[in-house]
């Protein structure tokens, strides 16, 4: 295979380590960043439907200012007020979502509950909805596929 078709090929996947803090409860973590900064502690979660970004980070990141709009999400712990906006990207090993819209929203709670620590946010369906995403839970990885 020649260089250019490797190149091609990680483009089209890629493989994320992910660890599980708590087997109590087993929440998929991942290292992404934010505009380049970073690495921070994600949750994966497959069915939030948007990644958002912890207030705390963002306020870290500067990104507060540039919130646009605010929107009422669902979680599992009740309705919660999210800041929407968009960043230049996002990034899970070699996988990024350019231009994506995020909220912004205080995690403190699912962060002391799950015992993951410092949490930079939760990824969600518009960072993976190009993907074929598969979890291996024995080898802690994820693999996203272009689709």
């Amino acid at each position: 295979m020649s260089t250019s078709q490797q190149q091609n090929q990680q483009e089209l996947s890629s493989i994320a380590k992910f660890y599980v803090a708590n087997p109590e409860r087993p929440i998929i973590t991942v290292k992404g960043t934010i505009n380049g900064k970073g690495p921070f502690n994600f949750i994966f979660d497959t069915g939030a439907s948007m990644t958002i970004i912890e207030k705390q980070t963002a306020e870290e990141l500067n990104l507060c200012d540039e919130a646009s709009t605010t929107r009422e999400a669902l979680g599992a712990g009740g309705a919660l007020t999210s800041s929407i906006l968009k960043v230049e990207s996002i990034k899970v090993d070699n996988v990024e979502a350019k231009d994506i819209q995020v909220g912004i929203m205080d995690l403190s709670n699912i962060a002391k509950c799950g015992c993951l620590g410092e949490l930079g946010g939760i990824i969600g369906y518009n960072f993976v909805k190009d993907h074929r995403v598969t979890i291996d839970y024995p080898k802690q990885e994820i693999s996203f596929e272009k689709t």
